[in-house]
This record gives C-alpha cells, structure tokens and sequence, in this order.
C-alpha cells in the first residue's frame, strides 16, 4: 500500500501529474500563514533568551527568516497561477524546502536547550511539539515531507533530552517518539484518503469522456441535438438533426456563432447570452419563436462551460431539445384551467386573477355576483341537457350586457360574475347595469319545447378604499348576494357594512379556531377511493368539518384560509394528522389514509417532526399516509418546497398531488418530483363526456401516471356515466357522491361494511354502461 501511495509522485502519467497539482496546491496556498507562525516562532525563542542571546542563535534566526522570505516570495510570484499538472522535480523541491526547515528547527534544541532555564526549556518543548503536529498536518498531502518533517523534529527533540543527562527528560524522549509515530500514521492515513479521492475524481473526469464515445449513437438517433461551440462561439460539433431541429440550412451551422443562429430561427436569445456571458451553466433554458417560418417552435437547452487545462472558457457544450409538443399540451391545459368549456366564459382561476390585477391597477368599479333562481328545480324537471342550455343562454347574455373592457366568468354551477372595469374615464352606474341584467336573464327562454323564465339574483361588491384583496371582494359580493335572496330573488343587493363585516367575523372565526380542538368544535369527515378495476375501497380521504355553537357550520373554504394567515393552521393540522393516523390503526385495516396539506404547513420547519411524531404514536405503517398537496405549495419556495418532500418521502410516506392540471406548471413539477398519485380535478371529469380536447388531455394524463409509475384518482364523480368515461381513458381510482359523499366516522364504517358485502358493484356499472 505505501508503495501505491508514493507511485503517484513519481508517476509521469497525467492523472497523477494533476493529482500532484492538487496536492502541492494545497501546502502551498497555506504558505503565508506557515511563514508568518514560524517568524513569530524564531521571534518568540530569541525573545525568551533576550537576557544572554547567544551570538550563534542570531545565526539561526537569521538562516530561518531568510528560508521563510524566501518561500514568501515563491507563494507571491505565482500567487495567481493555478497548475493543472505538476512535475515530480516540483515535489521534490517541496520536500526539500519542508526538511531544510526542519533541519533549521531541529538545530534549537540540540545547541541550546540542555543548558537553558527551566521557562526557557518549557516554551522549546513546547513550541517543538506544537511545531511537529502543526507542520504534518499541513504537509500531510505530501507524505515524504510530512514523514522527515516529523522525524527530524523527533529526533531533535530527542537528542536534546538525552543531551541533559536528566532521567525526567529520558521519559519525554520516549513520550515524544510514541507522539511521533502516532503523528506519522495519522499523516499518512489523511494523506491516503486524498490521494484516493483525487483519483476518484480523475476516474470519474476519465468516465465523462468515455460517455461522450457511447453519446455517438445517441447523437445520430435521439430526438434532442447536441451541440458543441469553440471560443469563438461557433458551432464546432453537433448531431445530424440540429439543423432540421433548429429549421435552419446545414450549411449556417458552422458559419454563424451558435446565439446569432438560433436568433435567425426566430427565439429570443436575451437570457442564453447572459448566461454565456456570466459564465454560468444553464439548465432547461426555454426559447421560443413564435415568428418561425415552420408556425411557433419551442426549444429546451441545456449547456454548460468548456474550459482548458488552466481554467479558461474554451467553448460551450449541450443539448437541445424541440419540446413544442410538451408546450402546446400545457398551453392546453392552462386555456381547460382558465375557461369554462361548457360557456366559453373565463372560470373563477381567471375572474380571481383579474380582479386581483383590476385592484393593483386601481381600475376596479365592482364586482358583481350573478345566481339563477331555482336552477335545480330546471334540472331536475327537464334534465340535464336543458339545464346546460339555459347556462349557455345566460352567458350569451351577460356577454351582450358586458362593455368592452369588463369580463364575464362563470365561477361554477349557476353562478357567474361580471367585473366592472372603468373604461377611459365613462362613468358607470352599477344599479342601472345590475337591474338591466336582471330584466335581460327574466326575458323567456326556449327549452325543450317550452318556455321558461329564468330570474337571477346579483350581489354587488364596489369598489371600496383602502386595502381589499381579491378574496375580500368576492366574500363581499357572496354576502350581498344572500341579502338579495333573502329579499325575494330576481334582485340585486349592494355590500354594505349592515350586511356583515368581513373583518369582525375574520377576527372572531380565528378567535373561535384557536379553541376548536379543546371544545370538541372540530370533526372528521372521511370520503372513500374505490379502485375502478376490483371496486374495492382502497382508501379514504380525511375531510375537516367544523360546527361551532354560534356561527354554525363554518365551510372549510372559509375558515382554512384564516387558519393559515394566523398561523392556527399547525395545530389543526397536527390535529388532523394525530386523529387520523389514529383512526387508520383502530378502526380502518389495511386503507390507506389521505390528508391534505396546505402550503403554510409544508413550509413549516416542524411539519416533518409532526408527521413523524403522529407516525411514531399511532404505529401506523407510514406507506398507508398520503399526503396530498397542490402546485400552490411551490409559488414562493420551489426548491424548500421539494426538500420537504423528499423528506417526508425518505419517512416512507406517499405524496399525492392534487388537482393536477390547473395550475399552468404541473407537467413540470412532475419532472422535479416523483409523486405516487396524481388526482384529477373534477372540473375536467365534469367536462369529461362532453369535451374531446378534455378527454384527450385527461388520457394523456392517465397515461404519463403509467409511465411514471404514479396512480390516478378522479375527483368529483357523481354519475354512472362519469365512472364510465373517467374508467375509459384510464383512471385508476375514483371518489365522489357516486361512491359516498364525505361523512363522520360511524357513518363511514357502516357504509364501508356494506360496501365489502357488494365488492363488484362499481364494476357492474361500468360494464352495464359499457354495453349499454
């Protein structure tokens, strides 16, 4: 093995050549601190002599500093240059530096110490044994000098004890050379394992460049491209398809620098010329050129620095990839997101963004919430089909109603919005637009061969001063539209401080939260996963419910929002995490258990510590947890987002992301994280049966979960019919008032057992629809 160690310094392949750079590097940068501590050493000793200096310890001092300038003046001259490869002479000169110093030290003891005064004996032992285990750490990369550094250093010490005569000093003698021995092996141990872990780097540097000889067919085959530049920018290698990827003549690609070639295909290279010109790696750097004669391409790119043997950029190398498809795909996922297929009319995601852009810009003139009278009582007695067509008509008809700058969205069910948004100083009276609306939705309406009179009732929110957020607003519009029905319906009702303050019922819901668990306000609601293929309960997912004595039923929508901004949200969640976990192990065998997550208690330090407490005291086997969180989680911290996830991951819980697709970066998040489930948002499993583009992305969805070895839940399935589509494009698993709406726990069991007594019954329906 010591042979091995030593082969590497006097090797003259280039690995060790870099492995001997890397370790001379290392003492030498250390140089102006070595130098400096062994002036002061040489200070310190002749400073202890200063009442009787002997002429010849000046001698000494002398010799010592003028081998200390002179290694100082070394470390100056090349203070700036870094080595990629250094020679065995050069070791050998260091090795040679580092004894001559020895040498000098070693001299102290043997000339003056026996005849020198107990302080004086005292500070030479010890500087000597500072000096011996201070230089072998330094000098430990390289061995040969750590070993005759120590040596020389011992054996002075040594020569100077038997020098004395004294028996006291024959016992230090001894102690110092079992010192050195142990400083000898501990040297060569350190200076092993960084010798072995430079060699591991070079190993690795060696693998890098036989991948690029394995890459060939990936350059020739894949449907990414490599590229290669040189100093100069221009392309030097690429793969065969660059050109047809990039939609540009062969003959440009050596011509040209590589930016100014992808800026003639139409991308915007503004943030790949920064990144190139700061030197710094870029990773899924997404170009796009909308202005590209083949119709709008979009390119991934991916590309680190080349450098030289002294450091310097010698050109760039990556791969990009055409990810048009992958775009457009989450162009449609965003426009499903943001639009209500069955109107045409933005959805609440849009009308929320809006409005919230309307109250920065200051162009806000109110808000005004829009429900149909006895809608249910038309879909129950004409069906669904007309029920659909009547909102269609309504929309129609706000869409009339609206100027040119206010946005119609249907926010779900029969209730839709108008924001009104001020237009060029045209002053507006909102009572006049509420009640024209209401006389344009009461005009009859043509509905399987009958006509109908549809009235609505409209709640409106104004424009108010100070501070309001977008959520405000809306609360407000929803509390002025109770006041509307509560009046007699077919009205209108403005907000008004008579109607309800928002902030006094806020501050008293949080004030109630803050007791909920100790008064026993808080329940658990639990709503079962039926895996579609076997119809068996699979799992449940835990659902928050709170009746209080005064406010009544308080809707999670309105008091988790509150539970988050004041930070209750962590001892409920802990609550909810305990109480389910142990519900899980004492009544529900072998049932995985949901529990969703909010964003505020995933980013909290001490969620991880909570998830594992509840773990650890009900014994539940962790694999049964899911937890399920939104893309909300990753707005403000993606990558603490992801830490945690990984954590909780590494606990052995399961990680669900829900309400996969309405969010415009789900595709992504899916690349940086693998989730076990994937849940599907009811608002395409609504859309399901009547959209193509909706089953088709829904497909697309289930079959990316397949590959990634994910499940998928359909939320929100309420019909036969939904099962059936929602089992035709590959869902796994389904939930929804089809199966059992959310109930408390004895209600949840008696269902459950029932459920076992019937296993094929969701079966049965998919087959009977599929042969229907």
């Amino acid at each position: 093995m010591r042979s091995e160690m030593l082969a590497v310094y006097s090797a003259g392949d280039r690995d060790s050549a870099q492995i001997r750079a890397a370790h001379l590097h290392s003492v030498v940068r250390l140089t102006p601190f070595t130098m400096t501590a062994n002036i002061g050493n040489g200070a310190l000793v002749v400073w202890a002599y200063r009442d009787d200096v002997p002429m010849g310890m000046l001698v000494w001092l002398a010799l010592l500093y003028a081998l200390c300038v002179f290694a100082l003046l070394g470390w100056w001259r090349g203070r700036h240059r870094v080595h990629a490869m250094a020679s065995p002479a050069a070791i050998r000169h260091a090795n040679v530096h580092a004894n001559l110093l020895a040498l000098v030290w070693a001299a102290l003891p043997i000339l003056w110490f026996a005849h020198a005064a107990p302080q004086q004996q005292l500070l030479v032992v010890a500087m000597v044994t500072g000096m011996l285990a201070a230089g072998a750490f330094v000098l430990s990369p390289l061995p040969v000098a750590a070993v005759w550094f120590v040596v020389i250093f011992a054996s002075s010490g040594v020569i100077a004890c038997v020098l004395t005569g004294d028996r006291i000093f024959a016992a230090v003698a001894v102690l110092q050379t079992i010192y050195a021995l142990v400083v000898i092996a501990g040297t060569l141990a350190t200076s092993r394992k960084a010798t072995a872990l430079l060699q591991s780097q070079a190993e690795a540097k060696r693998q890098e460049r036989m991948m690029a000889v394995l890459l060939h067919d990936f350059e020739q085959n894949a449907a990414e491209a490599l590229w290669e530049t040189g100093l100069d920018g221009c392309v030097a290698h690429h793969s065969p398809r660059l050109a047809t990827l990039l939609g540009l003549d062969e003959a440009l690609l050596r011509e040209r620098p590589f930016v100014e070639l992808l800026a003639q295909a139409g991308a915007d290279v503004a943030r790949l010329r920064a990144a190139m010109d700061a030197e710094r790696p870029f990773k899924e750097l997404r170009l796009s050129a909308a202005s590209s004669h083949h119709g709008p391409r979009h390119w991934s790119i991916n590309g680190k620095r080349l450098v030289d043997d002294d450091g310097r950029t010698a050109g760039w190398r990556g791969v990009v990839a055409d990810v048009t498809e992958q775009v457009m795909a989450q162009e449609r996922l965003q426009h499903l997101a943001h639009t209500d297929s069955l109107t045409g009319l933005a959805n609440r995601f849009t009308l929320h963004g809006a409005l919230r852009a309307a109250i920065v810009q200051e162009r806000l003139v109110a808000l005004l919430v829009l429900d149909l009278d006895h809608f249910k009582l038309v879909n129950d007695t004409l069906g669904h089909a007309a029920g659909d067509q009547l909102l269609q008509t309504v929309a129609a008809r706000l869409l009339a109603c609206r100027r040119a700058p206010d946005l119609v969205a249907r926010l779900g069910g029969d209730e839709f919005a108008l924001l009104v948004l001020e237009d060029a100083g045209v002053d507006v009276d909102v009572d006049a637009l509420s009640q024209r609306l209401i006389d344009v939705l009461e005009e009859p309406v043509e509905l399987g061969g009958r006509s109908l009179r549809a009235s609505a009732s409209i709640g409106v929110a104004r424009r108010a001063e100070g501070d309001i957020s977008a959520d405000d607003l809306l609360v407000h519009a929803d509390i002025a539209l109770y006041a509307a029905k509560k009046a007699g319906r077919a009205r209108y009702a403005a907000y008004s401080s008579d109607l309800g303050d928002r902030n006094r019922r806020s501050v008293m819901i949080e004030q109630e939260l803050r007791q909920a668990i100790q008064r026993g306000q808080l329940e658990l609601h639990w709503q079962p996963k039926v895996d579609i293929e076997s119809s068996r309960v699979v799992g449940v997912e835990v659902l928050l419910r709170w009746e209080h004595p005064q406010l009544g039923h308080v809707a999670p929508i309105e008091f988790i929002p509150i539970a988050e901004k004041s930070g209750v949200i962590r001892e409920i969640g802990a609550w909810v995490l305990r109480e389910a976990c142990r519900v899980a192990v004492a009544s529900m065998p072998g049932l995985g258990i949901s529990v969703n997550v909010s964003p505020t208690q995933l980013h909290d330090d001490a969620f991880i510590a909570c998830v594992r407490e509840a773990l650890a005291a009900s014994r539940l086997d962790p694999f049964r947890l899911e937890l399920e969180i939104t893309e909300s989680v990753f707005i403000d911290d993606v990558d603490g987002a992801l830490q945690r996830l990984h954590a909780l991951r590494a606990l052995g819980v399961r990680v669900a992301l829900d309400d996969f697709g309405t969010g415009y970066s789900s595709l992504a998040y899916l690349r940086r994280f693998p989730f076990d489930t994937l849940k599907i948002d009811r608002a395409f499993v609504n859309e399901l049966m009547n959209s193509i583009d909706t089953r088709a992305i829904v497909q697309m969805i289930s079959q990316l979960a397949v590959t990634l070895n994910m499940r998928t839940v359909a939320e929100g399935v309420e019909s036969a019919a939904q099962l059936a589509a929602v089992s035709s494009v590959g869902c796994d698993e389904v939930q929804g008032w089809l199966v059992s709406p959310a109930c408390p726990l004895d209600e949840f069991l008696v269902f459950w057992k029932g459920w076992l007594q019937r296993p094929l019954a969701l079966v049965e329906q998919v087959r009977a629809l599929g042969t229907a």
